[in-house]
């Protein structure tokens, strides 16, 4: 049942040409070409929209009038369904977008659903099924089965009637005023969609919803179906395919093992017809596509799952790049701040292609995801296409292209690691010695592979050739569909939280939509990235790979529980409003980080100077509870340790660590006393770790007391 505006609804009775199908256009052409064929005159358009909604009978009688009392027209017909035939097994059928979505939503709302059309059933049922659609219906009445064709009610009567519903609690979908009249006088609730022809004042005048294309009936229909809740890990996704293209710009860990998930979920009604993925590695491009999917592991749950309908393309290849961007409605650009600078250039090309090929037009406004892992990522965004777009058009056409499209801000708690080229590597060289013994039934020789990241010029040469011979061999039902591709390590968090800054976001099934994101960026900036970098680089020094095996010590577990608590008993001061927030994704970040057995703390431990910055993730949560008079110990033994692994990774020189922290205290809003104390405080103890490790490798071992948190041992 479905309440639609004042009216309950129990089911849905479609016309199929020009309704459901654009295949009005398709008919015209194949009429005109069979007429020509057979008496020599092209069925001229007036006739021919004289047509629209008529019965064959009709019809026929109507081509009597103007071409002659002996017309073939039975035989124009049958040539034309076939040409249309050739047509549609050829290139498929033409269908209306927003039409799956809408027959989701209508089928999940519990409505009995029907066709009606006058078509014969032949055509009919090879076109429904063609396109996928025949399993949304329970019921098709067709042209050929009825005494009476449109604008007579006869047809949806009796489509009703086997529905076995009243008319009234119908909502009957048309095109045509002759398909409006008979839907109008069957009593049913009418919706009249704009086809080729213009709507006149006695269609709208029988029309009770009037939509100038399937897209807004979808926006009128959204209002009234619910917003799916956010799905279980395992939980299937949609199986119908809608008519959207999306696109991932950057298929690295969030890109691949996140983004690619939330855009499969999509609305949880229907999925995308494709996703778009941009890389610059080669033997992901190429593995990925030969496979056709590769797979997200859960080791939390010992559960696998599959990613399909993504196709990989080579991010430096500037047409593919401007296509996903020019087709795409959603893009997720999950980029490392680093490479933005360089990246911006791609974007802006992507855009302004975008611009030209819509004839300069905000038509179809594209929705940005910026998933940048940074506060007010947005604005640095922008910036860098402003200039990206001042270098390939006037500054007047770069604001408007901006102000285009919708960009918006995120928040991703997922932890996800991305194999190593060698990991991948290595598992397409199993499964190719799988695959040969199935095809040759004998073993070829093992060989031991380094642990290390790059592929050697050999390596690469028979990667490529295991991908290429896979590929050229694969066949349904093959050995190779049942040997997943693992490209991503991830943990269980669900929700991406999104800026409400598009349309298209309120129906995404994954996303919690947001009025001001930058609290939950302040939020994740300082509760999860702050924390989890402290954690690793304190992990990293103590010997461990990575952040799970880690949260086994006992005394990184309470280091990273110590900080949490200074860093929330901050965040509760400046977002009290927030506070149920903070205990849960504290709480999350901390079942993430026990379970991380493949997030390398190396990955996690990088770019400490950058981490360390002024008012970033550890010094602002720092200057912010030293103002405030809370404790902050342990956040300041943690920027001791961001700075002892910058030292030990050969960054920086003693020296330059201090001035690096110098430098920031000084843009960090504290007072000139509170800055030379944390100074010092951190000069002393680092100065202190520098010579323990000094001494250590001299075989002389020296034992420090703990002055403010944990010392390494």
């Amino acid at each position: 049942m479905l309440k639609f505006n004042n009216d309950i609804i129990h089911g849905a009775i479609f016309d199929m040409d020009g309704t459901m199908f654009d295949t009005e256009r398709l008919r015209f052409k194949t009429l005109k070409q069979a007429s020509q064929e057979l008496i020599g005159v092209s069925f001229s358009d007036a006739y021919l929209m004289a047509c629209l909604g008529l019965s064959a009978t009709s019809a026929h009688q109507l081509a009597k009038q103007q071409y002659g009392e002996d017309i073939p027209y039975a035989e124009i017909r049958k040539r034309a369904d076939e040409l249309e035939l050739e047509s549609v097994r050829s290139f498929g059928v033409p269908i209306k977008k927003g039409l799956v979505q809408v027959l989701e939503r209508l089928r999940k709302s519990g409505l009995r659903m029907a066709v009606a059309t006058s078509s014969r059933r032949l055509i009919a049922e090879e076109y429904l099924i063609n396109a996928n659609v025949y399993k949304f219906f329970d019921v098709l009445v067709c042209g050929d089965e009825v005494q009476q064709g449109k604008p007579h009610p006869e047809i949806f009567l009796s489509a009703a009637e086997k529905l076995s519903l009243p008319s009234s609690e119908c909502l009957m979908f048309e095109d045509s005023e002759n398909g409006i009249t008979s839907a109008y006088e069957a009593g049913g609730v009418t919706i009249l969609l704009q086809d080729i022809k213009e709507p006149n004042s006695n269609m709208l005048d029988k029309a009770d919803y009037f939509f100038a294309s399937m897209y807004e009936c979808l926006h009128e229909l959204d209002q009234y179906t619910p917003s799916l809740e956010m799905p279980m890990l395992q939980e299937p996704f949609p199986q119908s395919l809608n008519q959207l293209i999306v696109g991932i710009h950057g298929f690295g860990a969030i890109g691949g093992g996140f983004m690619a998930q939330i855009m499969s979920h999509w609305d949880g009604y229907t999925r995308p017809k494709r996703i778009y993925a941009s890389t610059h590695n080669p033997l992901y491009r190429s593995a990925v596509n030969a496979f056709g999917s590769y797979c997200i592991r859960y080791g939390q749950l010992s559960y696998d799952e599959r990613i399909e309908n993504m196709h990989i393309i080579d991010a430096g290849n500037i047409e593919q790049m401007q296509e996903m961007y020019t087709t795409s409605s959603m893009i997720a650009l999950c980029l490392p701040e680093h490479a933005l600078a360089s990246e911006a250039k791609t974007i802006a090309q992507g855009l302004y292609a975008r611009y030209i090929a819509y004839d300069e037009q905000c038509t179809h406004p594209l929705t940005i995801l910026i998933i940048l892992n940074k506060v007010g990522a947005k604005n640095v965004l922008l910036e860098h296409l402003r200039t990206a777009l001042s270098e390939i058009t006037t500054l007047n056409v770069a604001e408007q292209i901006l102000d285009q499209h919708y960009f918006c801000d995120t928040v991703v708690n997922r932890m996800v690691s991305k194999l190593t080229d060698q990991n991948l590597y290595r598992q397409l060289r199993i499964k190719y010695n799988i695959f040969k013994q199935y095809q040759l039934d004998h073993e070829l020789d093992q060989t031991d592979i380094e642990d290390a990241t790059r592929l050697n010029p050999e390596q690469e040469r028979l990667a490529s050739m295991y991908v290429e011979e896979m590929c050229n061999n694969f066949k349904p039902s093959h050995i190779l569909q049942t040997m997943d591709l693992i490209l991503f390590h991830a943990e269980v968090d669900m929700p991406i939280y999104v800026e409400n800054n598009s349309p298209l976001l309120s129906k995404m099934r994954q996303m919690i939509v947001v009025e001001d994101i930058r609290e939950i960026q302040l939020i994740k900036n300082r509760l999860w990235n702050g924390v989890h970098a402290m954690t690793a680089w304190y992990a990293a020094q103590l010997g461990y790979e990575t952040i799970g095996l880690s949260m086994t010590d006992l005394k990184v577990r309470e280091f990273m529980q110590d900080l949490l608590e200074e860093v929330k008993a901050g965040l509760a001061l400046t977002l009290p409003h927030r506070k149920k927030d903070l205990n849960d994704l504290a709480q999350s970040f901390i079942n993430s980080c026990v379970n991380a057995y493949k997030d390398p703390c190396e990955r996690v431990a990088r770019d400490p100077l950058r981490k360390l910055a002024a008012s970033e993730r550890v010094l602002g949560s720092i200057a912010f509870n030293i103002q405030q008079g809370l404790p902050y110990q342990n956040l300041n033994q943690g920027a001791l340790y961001g700075y002892y692994y910058a030292i030990e990774q050969k960054e920086i020189s003693y020296g330059e660590a201090i001035e690096h922290l110098e430098i920031q205290l000084a843009q960090s809003g504290l007072s000139e006393q509170h800055q030379q104390t944390l100074q010092r405080n951190i000069e002393t103890q680092l100065a202190q770790l520098l010579t323990v490790k000094h001494k250590a490798k001299n075989s002389c071992p020296i034992h420090l007391p703990k002055q403010a948190g944990y010392i390494l041992t």
